[in-house]
């Protein structure tokens, strides 16, 4: 009989080499921050066991706290959803997944993952969000950056940087919308899935840091201390690497960094960023709402509805965005799939549904190196 539990402490190298079987991966360089020496592995971890004690599947949770304005949101990142090819179709990611989902939404706001589309629908999760990317060539560069002096400018490993630890934690802090990282595991945080973090250098300080694949020409989150500095970085960067065009991601509250790669890039891409599976539709709202309000802006108006069985109602005035855990008499009643794609997707607007003007998808993004 199959045991169905949580991973043990003596279990850890158990549950990586199921990972690198599974994957054909190898899951302590793609993700030090979860399978780092010294990171407590097992206990993220629910496993499927068989009578010989092998591990047979297993689902891990990243736990993440969360800040978007002034909402704190906890939120679980599924991750390493593994089976051993010869345990496939015997039905344990399905006991594992439902196992993880109850216990979760008992004090979890959202689920997020990243997978194929149809094979988590089945558990509740929808694809969407909001990601822009924006491509970047070396003629944009030449023709609308030709005054823009980036010399002076330099690149190296960010923690080679003098104070790049308290650097980036408290860069990333200071936006409106934020995964807390630990600031003892940044250097683990910051290279998982094979990124590379980069310190941006000028006359020996810090001014800020981007994060990049191997190549160099994909950059999945750029931050810089002063916003006049991002079209320097950009220019220099691109001839740092010798590359004809590269890709910047970018989350759509990020005003900024938006007006900046939009005032010069090649061409801009709306994409969807990650799955979701929302327990407390309440938080969810008024967290992103709330950013939503601060940045791109909203028109005055009500949203009420039942969404999942909760009843929600949302309010913006010039106060700001207000919540309220009832429904109006009017409330448009959703199902869980429903609700999510009219918050998450852009397919909401297709819907019958009288919401406001603009007020959907909710900018949810999430930046790769939180990712699980």
């Amino acid at each position: 009989m199959v045991e169905y539990r949580m991973a043990r402490p003596n279990e850890r190298d158990e549950c990586i080499d199921l990972a690198n079987y599974a994957f054909r991966l190898d899951f302590e360089t793609l993700m030090p921050k979860v399978y780092g020496k010294n990171i407590d592995s097992p206990a993220m971890h629910r496993v499927a066991v068989d009578e010989e004690g092998r591990l047979r599947a297993q689902v891990a949770i990243l736990p993440l706290s969360m800040k978007v304005c002034d909402c704190s949101l906890q939120i679980g990142y599924l991750g390493t959803v593994s089976v051993h090819p010869r345990a496939r179709g015997e039905g344990h990611m399905k006991v594992l997944m439902n196992m993880w989902l109850e216990e979760l939404r008992k004090s979890y706001d959202m689920v997020v993952l990243y997978g194929q589309r149809q094979r988590y629908e089945y558990s509740g999760f929808t694809l969407g969000g909001v990601k822009f990317k924006y491509i970047v060539g070396d003629a944009n560069v030449r023709h609308a950056l030709k005054h823009v002096d980036e010399k002076g400018l330099s690149f190296c490993p960010l923690f080679e940087a003098k104070g790049a630890g308290d650097f980036a934690y408290r860069i990333n802090m200071d936006r409106l919308a934020y995964v807390h990282r630990d600031a003892q595991h940044l250097p683990l945080i910051l290279n998982s899935l094979h990124q590379n973090a980069l310190g941006v250098m000028e006359k020996g300080r810090l001014i800020g840091y981007l994060i990049a694949n191997q190549a160099g020409d994909d950059i999945s989150e750029i931050s810089m201390e002063n916003t006049e500095d991002i079209l320097r970085t950009i220019k220099a960067y691109l001839a740092h690497i010798g590359s004809e065009q590269i890709v910047i991601y970018a989350p759509e509250y990020d005003a900024s960094l938006n007006a900046s790669l939009g005032s010069f890039a090649e061409d801009f891409i709306i994409e969807t960023s990650d799955m979701y599976n929302i327990f407390d539709f309440a938080n969810v709202l008024k967290a992103y709402l709330t950013l939503k309000h601060k940045t791109t802006g909203l028109v005055l108006g009500q949203f009420s509805a039942v969404m999942d069985g909760q009843p929600v109602t949302a309010h913006v005035d010039a106060s700001g965005v207000t919540i309220e855990r009832s429904a109006k008499s009017c409330a448009v009643v959703l199902s869980k799939e429903e609700a999510q794609t009219l918050l998450l997707t852009q397919h909401g607007r297709y819907m019958a549904v009288p919401a406001p003007a603009g007020w959907f998808p909710l900018p949810i993004f999430w930046y790769k190196v939180d990712k699980f």
